[in-house]
């Protein structure tokens, strides 16, 4: 990758420093170098307000912007300035077909860490806040964003802008869409261009606090850092590639949160691995009650088959008894009428012999009243032995 196209992270290079001198000729005399004139040191541009330090984003060849808090904190912020600060914004922007100034706004008001949605008087937030405005004011008049506008301002708008598209969008940007010679807009611009869209994009969706750090990382290599990077063939170009790089800083980051990803994503599986165990546990204890509970089930309905048995031949039985009971009720019923019927006719047969015994007393014929007495005795005798016969031998 280019070090000076790079779309995010690093300083900017130092203006101006010469390039180190060639090795001298080898010979018989050393040729002496040839010493350079001194350049005069370019004098700062005074900033003094917003429209200032625009344009010293669109007029600056640096890469980055480079400007003092404590410089940006007195520079006044007033809600009547924003129409002059848009129309220059409308002036400049033709000059900048790449995109570079906006992300030169966009990264310096995210290099500065200070959330944006805090804007006391006084406070950094308002200028920095007033600046990415007006850096979306200069994406929204690229051909990249200009459908885009209501998704740049609400990241929750619909249909959703992705990175991918960004960067589709860029590609298709050529010099006659910008209405610019083929010599105003090479391919290298068409580069950079597309670099400084999706740079510019995921900066201001950190700064509206849209992403973390994880989603930009990986809006970003997916949409750019990808495409940059060079196919390696070994370990040892991998090692030496990434050691001459001078962006140490920005790879730390990176690294770094892949690496504390790596981590989260450790914990998670450790937690997944201990609910799983966890559930395996308890899959083993409910099997366990399950079966258990199944044992006292079938042994419950064992006992319900055998107490339904028992019913139904308790059931059987007592209905046997029942009818035996209608049977010797009847049989009782006869043997008592019959009965009833013996006696009555035996002991009105004997109260017949007795009258005529009595009778025959009180006339004066004992003789024939022993007699009479003799036989209802007998009679009565034999009728008190047939009853106990019949009774089974009780007394």
């Amino acid at each position: 990758m280019n070090e000076q196209d790079r779309s995010h992270g690093g300083e900017p290079e130092a203006a101006g420093v010469p390039e180190p001198a060639s090795e001298l000729a080898l010979g018989d005399h050393a040729a002496e170098p040839k010493k350079r004139a001194p350049r005069k040191p370019k004098s700062k541009p005074q900033i003094e307000s917003i429209e200032d330090l625009l344009k010293l984003a669109y007029e600056s060849n640096a890469r980055l912007l480079e400007f003092p808090k404590e410089s940006l904190r007195k520079l006044p912020v007033t809600d009547e300035e924003v129409a002059a600060q848009g129309a220059l914004i409308a002036s400049l922007a033709p000059t900048d077909p790449t995109l570079s100034a906006p992300f030169k706004l966009l990264q310096y008001a995210a290099r500065q860490g200070v959330p944006l949605k805090r804007s006391e008087r006084g406070d950094l937030a308002r200028p920095l806040a007033r600046l990415v405005d007006l850096a979306v004011v200069a994406l929204c008049g690229s051909p990249v964003f200009r459908v885009w506008k209501d998704q740049l301002l609400d990241p929750q708008r619909s249909p959703q802008l992705s990175t991918q598209h960004v960067r589709a969008e860029a590609e298709r940007v050529d010099e006659d869409r910008l209405g610019l010679a083929p010599d105003q807009f090479k391919a290298a611009d068409g580069e950079r261009l597309v670099r400084n869209a999706v740079a510019c994009y995921g900066l201001l969706r950190v700064l509206q606090r849209a992403w973390n750090l994880d989603q930009f990382v990986d809006e970003s290599h997916g949409a750019v850092w990808k495409h940059e990077a060079p196919e390696l063939g070994n370990l040892e170009r991998a090692a030496g590639m990434i050691e001459a790089s001078r962006d140490l800083d920005a790879l730390g980051i990176v690294a770094a949160n892949y690496v504390d990803r790596i981590a989260r994503l450790d914990r998670q599986i450790y937690l997944l691995h201990t609910e799983v165990s966890a559930a395996a546990n308890r899959e083993a204890r409910l099997r366990e009650e399950l079966r258990v509970s199944s044992e006292r089930e079938q042994a419950a309905l064992s006992r319900a088959e055998a107490f339904s048995a028992d019913i139904v031949r308790l059931q059987k039985a007592l209905a046997a008894e029942q009818d035996n009971r209608v049977v010797d009720k009847s049989h009782m019923a006869d043997d008592y009428e019959t009965l009833r019927t013996r006696t009555i006719r035996r002991l009105s047969g004997e109260i017949d012999l007795l009258t005529d015994g009595l009778h025959a007393l009180r006339n004066g014929a004992p003789t024939v009243a022993e007699e009479f007495l003799d036989r209802s005795l007998l009679a009565l005798t034999r009728e008190v032995e047939q009853l106990k016969a019949a009774a089974g031998g009780l007394t």
